[in-house]
């Protein structure tokens, strides 16, 4: 059923002009302009639009709070856990140092490898609100694998895997990630003496 609206000129005039902009019907418009209005629940007797400049501000300031947060935790992670564990791996190869035939350390193709795993292990293990958005828009690429795994790393990456959900709080890690507990080891029963 139609109904009509009345309208002073210079409100129509402007009302077929939107329409027009819009590319819409006058019945069309209307009914954008209500459900407008009834999601915004912007006041149409006070044409006053948001003050996008104050709101882009509030919003970088937000940003770059939580971007210092980020770094902040990060670092501290890294004072608190991961230069630890590189000191104590560091004092392993020095006290298995290998022969004189064998290469010291890991080859450069080790080392790629390790960092491209453990890129892969933080970005797919943390929650991403916990993660720098730098190292999130980087992380794919830098965790792309080049070829297959090192197979003589698969021992260190699993001690390292379990060093990190021990490291880390549960409640910052994707569930997927969080260590399980072992299952109880049944007791034996005890003999007759």
């Amino acid at each position: 059923m139609d109904k009509t609206i009345r309208a002073e000129e210079a409100a129509y005039d402007g009302f077929r002009q939107l329409a027009k902009e819009y590319e819409l019907s006058n019945p069309e418009l209307l009914a954008a302009m209500v459900q407008y209005f009834r999601v915004t629940k912007a006041d149409p007797r006070h044409p006053t639009g948001p003050d996008l400049t104050t709101s882009l501000a509030k919003l970088t300031a937000k940003l770059a709070d939580l971007d210092k947060r980020t770094i902040g935790f990060i670092r501290e992670q890294e004072k608190t856990y991961l230069k630890p564990i590189l000191a104590e791996v560091q004092a392993h190869k020095v006290l298995n140092a290998p022969a004189a035939s064998v290469p010291a350390g890991p080859s450069e193709g080790q080392e790629d490898d390790l960092v491209r795993w453990f890129v892969r292990v933080l970005s797919r293990g943390m929650l991403p609100a916990q993660l720098n958005p730098e190292f999130l828009s980087k992380a794919p690429a830098m965790g792309a694998s080049t070829g297959p795994e090192d197979p003589a790393l698969a021992l260190l990456k699993k001690k390292l895997t379990a060093v990190v959900q021990l490291a880390f709080r549960p409640e910052l890690m994707i569930p997927a990630m969080t260590a399980k507990p072992l299952p109880p080891t049944p007791t034996p029963p005890s003999s007759p003496a």
